[in-house]
């Protein structure tokens, strides 16, 4: 049966929303076409435009946000449950449309996940989860869809992984910054971008330093639109995968 390029699960960030992110996103989706198909998500809660969304993208609203205001850790760890339950229904609704269009082919399968900002708190809690659950040789929720993710790709983002402090309190678990993430990574930051010493935090605590590569660009908070830029993040997106292809053999 012919299958469909694989796919990258794309998480915009705070204030943000899916088409906004794609629309950030369309030179790096052209470049990638013949390997991965991006497909971008939309957060539950709407939250005020974030940082450099408005003017520009005023007429993209509502702008959305991954972390309920006040939210626990507790339901940061569901939040990831319904990320799982956005990818799973992506491939059956495509399953659905290959089906009444009779065509025989099977989606992509999930390969990684690509984060921008507050979006990349998602990417690593999802890597994060996968992690424990591989080492424990079990899984939390036996209902809940769990692809097995690759490698992961985070642009330009701060804090712990989504949900850290939930597994950081059972005692079986290690703490994220006591045995960081392992599935190959690949960061993006802007030398000009205020968050910038959070995000050079974000990969030394919360990543193993052998399973990183590290892409710096002269950019504020904002994803790579120079095409040489864009081109180097593709060839790393390319290497990244391929490391995350040989640690999963």
């Amino acid at each position: 049966m012919a299958m469909d390029v694989p796919r990258i699960a794309c998480f915009h960030g705070g204030g943000s929303n899916s088409g906004i992110f794609a629309f950030q996103c369309r030179r790096l989706q052209h470049l990638l076409a013949d390997h991965y198909e991006l497909v971008f998500f939309d957060a539950p809660y709407e939250r005020e435009g974030g940082p450099g969304v408005l003017p520009f993208f005023a007429d993209y609203a509502p702008f959305r946000t991954w972390i309920a205001p006040a939210s626990s850790s507790v339901e940061e760890e569901d939040g990831l449950d319904r990320v799982l339950y956005l990818m799973h229904s992506d491939t059956l609704r495509r399953k659905e449309e290959a089906r009444l269009q009779g065509k025989i082919i099977e989606p992509g399968p999930w390969v990684g996940a690509m984060g921008f900002s507050q979006g990349t708190r998602v990417v690593s809690g999802l890597l994060w989860r996968q992690q424990q659950q591989q080492q424990q040789q079990q899984q939390k929720n036996p209902t809940i869809f769990n692809p097995r993710l690759e490698f992961g790709i985070v642009c330009m983002g701060s804090a712990k992984p989504m949900g850290a402090e939930q597994r950081d309190a059972t005692t079986d678990v290690p703490r994220v910054d006591e045995e960081p993430i392992t599935i190959p990574t690949l960061h993006l930051h802007g030398l000009r971008d205020a968050i910038l010493p959070k995000s050079r935090d974000q990969l030394a605590i919360y990543f193993h330093h052998d399973a990183v590569r590290l892409m710096e660009i002269n950019y504020h908070h904002a994803m790579p639109w120079y095409k040489p830029d864009v081109e180097a993040f593709v060839q790393l997106i390319k290497e990244t995968h391929k490391r995350g292809l040989e640690v999963g053999k």
